[in-house]
């Protein structure tokens, strides 16, 4: 098919457009029972677009009825469908309103041609609001032979004065498919009722799963030539630039949104400081859109890939950035880097290859071309095709420029063996392995940006803890967060964050922790498994004294209560719970069967007696308050130690980081009652500093995270304290089938003479190593220089320095042995060249000189590096200091100079005897794993399946008819409305910023996610959870007054109407403590069944009755009453305590496709609105929030009060929370029909309970 010469788009209707093939199915063989013909679901599917002499003939032969009388059974069947249609509506299909929209603007002419009759062909389309789009509609009984006669698409073509080849038929029958590829027109296929078979995909020119997709396949496919890429990236830059300019646009007017706020409110005004609040959020959120925009213009992309979907038939191509643009259509121009898609790129070469989407499952193409760009200022200054990106020559030319440059370029050079840790599941560990110069730090830094990107889901920023080895490095991280899009991730040393878990127990005015001390051997015990072991021990005799393991006996009965044996098996069966929530919960066992005892027994007790048991019993193992310290206990661990012979110091107030550690284990051990959720997933660098007894306590108290565990056993400085292999920590953490170790063997840092100059250090030492695989880039040689006296040592350094300035390098460090000598240095030195902040808890990373102790270098990287003064008494001959020096010496991205005075240390003076080899560590490399990969099925089972369920749709639909969708026509509205407002099936505009999106299909991005199957809905919103509106659209539209009075009541069996004026209300009981609440404009319309089921696990009762003044509707926990004057609906818990009420003045107002319903909240009153995670919730207390989960999959938005309910709101479509009283307060739903579940409780995880248990979706047909 060439794309180029298509001019019109022929569609058939059923099927294609509007969802009513279904019914087809359905009714087809209901009418020929109707006349005593029994008829397959197989049979029935063959009927599909089979139109006139066709239909008549093959109904007579399948019956082997010549007599059939075929306009009858017609005329029932159309009776039959239309009655169902009438009363449930018809559907619209997805991506029918984004194509049409998407031909229209192009120029591209449209055509109807169905087999249906044109009275109901025009009735249905201008039902929908349709019939506007189509040049021509073409009927079948406007030719002599229908489908899959060619005679219909013929016409049509006539019709549009075009050629068959300048057509595309869009069909979703195989006798629609034979009709157009008989006459000759491009056929694409969108499958409905089956998928095609081998002759029929023959016919096809593609295959798509919805009709939005058909917009691809007329996107042009940008050239090849190099005019072609100039061409290509002068219009991205227009589109990139445009997006900048809105952005800079929108934040303009929010600072004056601001501003109008200053002049008009003051600090008091409730109501003002809540529209203030709402409009800083805004303006934090676009800046951080604006940075975005901005990395998109300054260096548009990098990357594209050319490729061929098998399932499209279409070739596709993608370019690649740092951030995802999109055109003015909201269609992506340029992909982010972390989409799903993009992974090829990185690893794949070229031909069949595979890309896997989170929970989705892998999909497979045909990949044609890479190709890599250098875009500079504007310019395309050269681009290549590769079979592996990034090859070393463009590497080099990357590493060759200063430490600042190579940052910007990280994203466009990420290697294969890079790629596969970055996009590995966050909810698997993994231990990577890298040698110096590998890019571990940034390897993480990018994992989070992937991560954060594709789980949104599962992960938040505040889910992750970044741990480091030391400050520099750690302000290092948080500054480049940033710049890959990252916000809001906490970052601490391991020191801090064993701090963090002793919560309420740690007193800063008290406490106070250190370094620990490399050299000290006597101390290096605690930080080794076997201490761990003896502490878990010590807590464990503890807990053993603490817990009585006796049988319990009833006073007076002498009945067992509890044996031994079942206190026992619960302390065996909770080894992760803490010693003092053991107790609280056998307290609670162990009462409740006295309780049951005591109760209905023929043994009573007198008042006073009774109290006293229940006093003994609800506190039998203690009272849950551990009142001593951890700290006295830790002491207490220590001396007992020392008696057995393990001579170690017993710290007072000031602890390393493994008596932290052993102290945070013991309050999660022994005094937890009540554990605090924190990380989800933890990021550990330099992780070769901390010893097994770190990762011990972290283990058990941050139990069921996970870990991304980065580091190199050839840079432990610590000496006796760290980790010199893997193995314990991989039994400890890699127990999961997809756990993971990687290795990382390619060092890109550092020049060819620096790498053999450091690999030479490494020879020295007596231990392991992992190989190392240097990128081939030359450099000057190392410089050593001896200095005669230490005034020439510090004129030598200050020389250097100035050179290295002169040539350029701006990232200059001098690496000092210890901190003594690093602040001494440092205040010599800064006499002749200015020095960044010497105060190493302060020091950040940065443009400078730095002056260092080499163990605060730790993960850095420096454009030059000065080693100061490494002589034999500092460095002594060792393999702690081998270590030490090789990472001194690998620090350095293109210059290293050793000056030193005295001795110089045998480690660098000395040659190594030529025979030695290193021992080197056997390791398997990384491969990409195959976790959440979907099972592959064939074409035969998949039609199987769908027959299968097929069926069970057709015997239930007696009973339950298809879920009515009402599609208001499209009509111009301008851009402040259109901001304002939102259609379900159309594509909506956000007020506040232009997203930067990704590919429309799966196939490209992780958007594909929310089409796992055809069964599966998705909220059709633009709106993330939590997103805010513009303050423009929060102002509900100006209306005349509506008249609620309640003139008449109805009651059934499961719910009450009343209906007035303006519309009918119902209210309906689901469960004792659920209330549905639905209403529809209009006095002859009806209410119908939402996409939520409300059921009660048991029968209930409940009441209805009528006073003067109101309605009042009564179950045992919640009482309802309708105000007859206006409608207002409020509601009591079971104590008649008034909980919420809507708005007298108005309670509700429906326009456009939305609904508003309007609510009394008390000022005081603190709502909350539930997210996608387990523990999410968002405050939206006098806040304007979208609470509705935009794109994902169906499920109702939730609001809770602190005064014990919540609110459900029964919408497939964007649901906006405004709680800002200058606007509503109210709710507002997209759809013609209002609808929430008012859910009464006090406990607010019973609440969610109740609302995941009771409101379920409904099955779809």
């Amino acid at each position: 098919m060439n794309i180029k010469k298509i001019k019109a788009v022929i569609f058939d209707m059923d099927g294609t457009l509007i969802d009513t093939e279904k019914y087809y199915r359905m009714f087809w063989p209901k009418a020929l029972a109707h006349f005593g013909y029994e008829m397959t679901d197989e049979q029935a599917l063959t009927m599909r677009s089979l139109g006139q002499p066709y239909a008549p003939q093959h109904l007579k032969e399948m019956f082997r009825d010549p007599d059939l009388d075929y306009t009858a059974i017609r005329n029932y069947r159309k009776q039959i469908m239309g009655e169902c249609l009438k009363k449930n509506g018809i559907e619209i299909k997805k991506g029918a309103i984004e194509l049409l929209d998407y031909l229209k603007a192009q120029g591209i002419r449209r055509a109807i041609a169905t087999a249906t009759d044109q009275v109901r062909t025009e009735q249905y389309l201008k039902q929908l609001g349709l019939y506007g789009y189509f040049d021509q509609i073409i009927c079948a009984t406007m030719v002599e032979h229908g489908k899959p006669s060619p005679d219909i698409y013929q016409y049509a073509c006539r019709q549009l004065a075009l050629l068959p080849e300048e057509c595309i038929a869009v069909e979703d029958s195989p006798n629609g498919v034979c009709s157009a590829y008989g006459a000759g027109c491009n056929v694409v296929m969108v499958p409905d009722q089956t998928e095609p078979d081998e002759a029929l995909r023959g016919k096809l020119a593609a295959r798509v799963d919805s009709l939005d997709e058909i917009i691809k396949l007329f996107k042009k496919f940008p050239g090849l030539t190099k005019e072609d890429e100039e061409h290509q990236l002068s219009k991205i830059i227009e589109i990139a630039q445009d997006n900048l300019d809105h952005a800079k646009e929108d934040i303009r007017k929010i600072n004056e949104d601001l501003a109008d706020l200053l002049e008009v409110y003051d600090a008091k005004d409730k109501e003002g400081l809540a529209l203030w609040n709402n409009a800083t959020a805004r303006l934090k959120e676009d800046e951080r859109e604006l940075v975005r925009y901005e990395k998109a213009r300054k260096k548009p992309y990098f990357g594209r890939i050319d490729f061929r979907d098998p399932k499209a038939k279409a070739d596709e191509a993608y370019y690649i950035g740092r951030v995802g643009i999109t055109d003015s259509s909201s269609d992506p121009v340029v992909l982010d880097w972390r989409a799903p898609i993009a992974s090829v790129y990185y690893e794949s070469r070229m031909g069949t290859c595979q890309y896997t989407v989170s929970s989705e499952g892998t999909f497979e193409i045909d990949l044609k071309r890479k190709r890599t760009y250098e875009i500079e200022n504007d310019r395309l200054k050269d681009f290549f095709d590769s079979d592996v990106v990034a090859n070393d020559e463009l590497l080099t030319k990357y590493l060759a420029q200063n430490k600042k440059a190579v940052l910007g370029e990280i994203i466009a050079t990420i290697q294969k063996e890079q790629n596969l840790i970055i996009r590995r599941s966050p909810k698997t560990n993994i231990i990577v392995q890298g040698v110096a110069g590998s890019g571990k730090t940034t390897v993480a830094m990018h994992r989070i940006s992937y991560i954060l990107y594709n789980y949104k889901d599962d992960f938040r920023p505040e889910d992750f803890y970044i741990i480091g080895s030391n400050r520099i490095l750690l302000n290092y991280i948080t500054s480049v967060l940033p710049e890959l899009d990252v916000y809001g991730i906490r970052q601490m040393t391991m020191e801090q964050l064993f701090i963090r878990l002793l919560y309420e127990d740690w007193d800063e005015t008290r406490f106070s922790y250190h370094n620990i001390d490399k050299t000290d051997a006597k101390n290096s015990i605690k930080g080794g498994t076997a201490w761990f072991l003896d502490l878990e021990k010590f807590c464990q005799n503890y807990e053993n004294q603490s817990i009585a393991k006796e049988d319990i006996y009833m006073e007076k009965t002498g009945n067992l209560l509890l044996s031994k044996e079942q206190i026992g098996r619960y302390l065996k069966n909770n080894p992760k719970v803490s010693m003092q929530s053991k107790i609280l919960m056998l307290n609670e066992i162990l009462y409740a069967k006295y309780e049951n005892e005591v109760s209905g027994k023929s043994v009573t007790f007198p008042p006073k007696e009774k109290k006293i048991l229940d006093k003994k019993y609800a506190s039998y193992f203690g009272d849950g308050k551990w009142r001593e310290s951890v700290f006295t206990f830790y002491r207490e661990f220590l001396l007992a130690q020392q008696e057995a012979g393990k001579e170690v110091d017993v710290p007072e107030n000031s602890f390393d980081v493994y008596d932290l550690a052993a102290l945070a284990y013991i309050y999660k051990r022994i005094k937890e009652t009540d554990p605090v959720r924190e990380a989800s997933h933890v990021v550990i660098d330099e992780a070769q500093d901390f010893g097994m007894m770190s990762y011990r306590c972290l283990h058990y108290c941050l139990y069921g995270c996970t870990y991304t565990i980065m580091g190199d056993t050839s840079q432990n400085i610590h000496f006796e304290y760290g980790l010199n292999d893997w193995e314990e920590l991989k039994k400890l953490i890699l127990t999961g089938i997809f756990d993971a170790f990687g290795l990382l063997r390619k060092s890109y840092r550092n020049t060819v003479e620096i790498s053999e100059y450091a690999n030479e250090i490494l020879r020295h030492g007596d231990f392991s190593i992992y190989p190392v695989e240097p990128i081939i880039r030359h450099g000057n040689p190392v410089q050593t220089v001896a200095c005669p006296d230490e005034n020439q040592l510090l004129a030598d350094t200050v020389t250097t320095i100035k050179k290295w300035q002169q040539d350029g390098y701006e990232t200059i460090a001098v690496i000092c042995r210890d901190e003594t000598e690093a602040a001494q240095a440092a205040e010599e030195l800064k006499k002749y060249v200015k020095i960044v902040e010497t105060d190493l808890e302060k020091a950040e990373f940065g443009d400078g000189v730095m002056v260092l102790p080499v163990s605060y270098t730790k993960g850095l990287e420096f454009d030059a590096v000065l080693l100061f003064d490494p002589t034999q008494e500092k460095y002594p001959s060792d393999n702690g200091h081998v270590k030490l020096l090789y990472v001194a010496a690998t620090r350095a991205l293109h210059e290293l100079v050793v000056l030193y005075r005295g001795k110089l240390t045998g480690i660098l003076a000395d040659k190594v005897p030529e025979g030695k080899h290193m021992k080197e560590f056997a390791a398997e490399t990384l491969t990409k794993t195959a976790e959440f990969e979907r099972v592959q099925h064939t074409e035969k089972e998949i039609e199987q399946q769908r027959r299968i369920e097929g069926a069970k749709d057709m015997a239930e639909r007696e009973y339950i008819g298809p879920k009515r969708i009402v599609i208001k026509p499209q009509g111009k509205e301008n851009e402040a409305e259109a901001r304002g407002k939102t259609l379900t099936g159309q594509k909506m505009a956000s007020a506040y910023k232009r997203a930067v999106a990704a590919p429309v299909r799966k196939a490209a991005d992780n958007s594909g996610k929310n089409e796992k199957n055809h069964t599966e809905e998705i909220i059709i919103s633009p709106y993330e959870f939590g997103a805010i509106p513009d303050n423009a659209i929060l102002r509900v539209k100006g209306h005349s007054r509506n008249n609620f009075v309640i003139k008449w009541i109805k009651k059934t069996k499961s719910y009450v109407e009343l209906s007035s004026m303006y519309g009918l209300l119902r209210i309906t009981p689901i469960t004792p403590e659920v209330i549905r609440v639905s209403f529809v404009k209009g006095v002859t319309e009806k209410i119908g069944d939402t996409a939520w089921k409300g059921k009660a696990d048991t029968a209930f009762s409940w009441s209805a009755k009528e006073s003067k003044m109101l309605v009042e509707i009564a179950t045992e926990k919640v009482t309802v009453h309708i105000a007859k004057n206006n409608g207002a609906v409020c509601f009591y818990n079971e104590k008649k305590q008034l909980l919420l009420t809507e708005k007298a003045e108005e309670p509700r107002f429906q326009e456009g496709g939305c609904n508003w319903t309007f609510f009394e909240w008390e000022k005081s009153e603190h709502l909350k609105a539930k997210g996608l995670l387990a523990a999410d919730f968002m405050d939206v207390t006098a806040k304007a929030k979208y609470v509705s989960y935009g794109g994902k999959k169906l499920r109702m938005p939730l609001i809770l009060s602190e005064k014990g309910y919540g609110l459900a709101i029964a919408s497939k479509g964007t649901v906006l929370f405004c709680g800002i009283r200058t606007f509503g307060p109210y709710i507002m739903a997209e759809g013609s029909q209002s609808d929430y579940y008012f859910i009464s409780e006090k406990n607010r995880e019973k609440l969610v309970e109740i609302y995941q248990k009771t409101l379920t979706l409904q099955p779809k047909f």
